[in-house]
Order: structure tokens, then sequence, then C-alpha cells
């Protein structure tokens, strides 16, 4: 079984991360810790190109081994077998497509509390994950300790 979840320090990413957690050490499974680097609506760099083009090709592995230290603590004291990925890209689209690719058994996301006109213009993450995933989605909120 393999469980995709997706981290970015907030506490509904936090939430979502010990949810599954708890999950993998029930079933045995690996989790594969997915953090988005979302470009700037106006992007800042050069011609707007991508971190790699840029010979920032160290920027990931560096992001991930930061994500691997910060955010997957429950991850490493449970000792569930798991995995971090770094990517740059829309957060919901690269999480769907990397389901796919990885043949993810479930994606589990944390809830935002974005609303209005910052979800209206950034999209929200949840519901693109539940409408395009290609397996089961969860969405925990962030204000749950444990599920």
């Amino acid at each position: 079984m393999k469980i995709l979840v997706g981290v970015d320090g907030s506490d509904g990413a936090g939430a979502a991360l010990r949810w599954a957690c708890r999950l993998a050490t029930v079933t045995g499974a690996e989790v594969l810790a997915v953090h988005v680097v979302e470009p700037p609506a106006h992007d800042v760099r050069p011609l707007g190109l991508s971190r790699a083009v840029l010979n920032e090709a160290n920027w990931s592995e560096a992001l991930a081994a930061e994500v691997e230290g910060v955010w997957c603590g429950p991850l490493l004291e449970a000792e569930v077998d798991h995995r971090v990925l770094v990517v740059e890209g829309r957060a919901g689209q690269c999480l769907t497509d990397i389901a796919a690719r990885e043949k993810a058994d479930v994606v589990v996301i944390g809830r935002s509390h974005v609303t209005g006109l910052a979800e209206l213009v950034h999209g929200s993450v949840g519901a693109y994950v539940t409408h395009h995933t290609p397996c089961p989605a969860v969405v925990i909120p962030g204000d749950r300790r444990a599920a």
C-alpha cells in the first residue's frame, strides 16, 4: 500500500501527516510526503524559467532534506517507511499527477482555511484533489491533533 500526503508546514498538513502516519503504522504502507513549491503569480526569475534551467538544480534536494527534518518527525518517530519528494508547480495538479505516477492507494491532505477572494484567485487544493485524483482522497481538518 502507498499513501501520498501533501505537506506544507500548515496545521492542516501536520494533521494530515499524523493521520497518514497512523494509517501506515496499521497497514505497513509506505508514505510519500510531497511538498509542492508553487511559483509566485508574478515570477520574478528572469523570463519565468524554472529553477532547474537557472542552475538551481540543488534546490529540491536541499528543501527535501529540510522537509524531512522539520515536518516529517511523526514518520521518523514511528519508523514508517517513507520518502520525501519536493516539486515545483500547482499543488493540486502536482499531487494528483504524482498519485497517478506513483500508483498511490490514497491521497491525504490537510484542509486549509483559505476562503473568499484568496480561494477564488488561487483555487482550492482540496477541491482539485478530490475531483481529479485517481484514488480515494482524505481531507483532514487542521485543528485535529489526531484522527
